[in-house]
């Protein structure tokens, strides 16, 4: 009698199991779960994808027509190189997002610059490409924050993952970490107790939102300070966009 308990246990398990996994398929399209039922879609994210690739590749005919009727003999040439990811749309997208929520509690509205022509010109995009205006977004909101929420105290605990960073991206010898501290000027001490004061402010709302990532996207990074560290990008200041419990993120990889 108690074995066929321990089967019936195992069976009722089983089914929640199978019918858990079937709610997760449910939803194959999802990007990101936001918490409160919002969601990101993958068609979101390919739209704005496609919006890049489909003009580059618009451009790019447009090229080869003129050469042919010029008479220069059609080469073959490899699909269009887009300068960003789908995860990058993902990542401007979520940080939009989170940013907006940090904008509201403080009343204030994205700042003017950067302006897209700006980071157009300073980047391989087009001003007309709605990531472009995306990215640009993440930018003017957190101009916009910096100076309103409250410069964190420097600890080292703060210091040493950002004193580790530079270190990585150099091939000049290294300081020690203790006259790396006593060497911070006043604007970048500034700058790093209003990131740092930042990233732990996101980072409640992010908690909150209980935000959940397809695993094809990768890991998404909110950086909020970087820093040129040898012929490398180093983010200094960062948080993850995973909430909490994203190891419970309901997605499958395996969908076999």
């Amino acid at each position: 009698m108690q074995r066929a308990r321990r089967l019936a246990s195992t069976a009722v398990v089983a089914a929640l199991a199978v019918s858990g996994l079937s709610a997760c398929r449910a939803e194959p399209d999802v990007a990101a779960y936001l918490g409160d039922g919002r969601t990101i879609t993958e068609a979101r994210v390919e739209g704005v994808y496609d919006e890049a690739r489909d003009e580059l590749t618009k451009a790019r005919e447009q090229v080869q027509q003129q050469q042919g009727n010029a008479g220069a003999s059609a080469q073959p040439v490899p699909p269009v190189q887009v300068p960003f990811k789908q995860k990058d749309v993902l990542n401007a997208l979520l940080t939009i997002q989170v940013l907006e929520q940090a904008a509201s509690a403080h009343g204030v509205q994205a700042a003017a610059e950067p302006t897209v022509e700006q980071v157009a010109q300073g980047s391989n995009y087009s001003a007309n490409w709605e990531y472009t205006k995306l990215y640009t977004r993440t930018f003017q909101l957190r101009a916009a924050l910096l100076p309103k929420v409250a410069p964190a105290p420097l600890t080292d605990a703060d210091l040493r993952p950002v004193y580790d960073k530079l270190l990585s991206g150099s091939e000049a010898g290294a300081t020690p970490f203790e006259q790396f501290k006593t060497q911070l000027s006043a604007e970048n001490k500034q700058a790093l107790q209003q990131s740092i004061g930042l990233r732990n402010e996101l980072a409640k709302i992010v908690a909150e939102d209980d935000v959940k990532l397809n695993p094809r996207y990768g890991n998404q990074q909110l950086v909020l300070l970087s820093a040129q560290a040898g012929n490398a990008d180093v983010a200094l200041v960062e948080l993850s966009l995973a909430g909490a419990d994203a190891s419970e993120a309901p997605f499958v990889t395996d969908v076999s």
